[in-house]
């Protein structure tokens, strides 16, 4: 049997602030007050690990969900007004600023 184990993967400071399942992926969110302290983050992240129970993912299902995942359209957009930047730089006129 695969043993699980409680990870956490966001920090604030020295504070644990979210945990996560190894097993089942299943995430677990420290309550904003509990964050105030260290051990009260960290207890409460291991009283929601020890109560839930674990639903693994089938896998085609994770494919599934991987394959739909498509880019932002802000990074595309990013990338066309770069391309339109640099196009202008290589067009070997100097741009002081002010258009004729």
């Amino acid at each position: 049997m695969i043993q699980r184990r409680l990870r956490v993967v966001k920090w604030l400071g020295t504070t644990p602030a979210i945990g996560v399942c190894t097993h089942c992926s299943r995430e677990f969110k420290v309550p904003v007050g509990a964050l105030r302290r260290t051990a009260d983050a960290q207890a409460s992240l291991q009283e929601q690990f020890d109560r839930h129970e674990c639903e693994p993912e089938e896998p085609s299902q994770t494919a599934d969900v991987l394959l739909r995942q498509e880019p932002d359209g802000e990074e595309d957009e990013e990338e066309e007004e770069d391309d339109r930047k640099k196009k202008n730089d290589d067009d070997g006129e100097t741009d002081d600023g002010y258009s004729e």
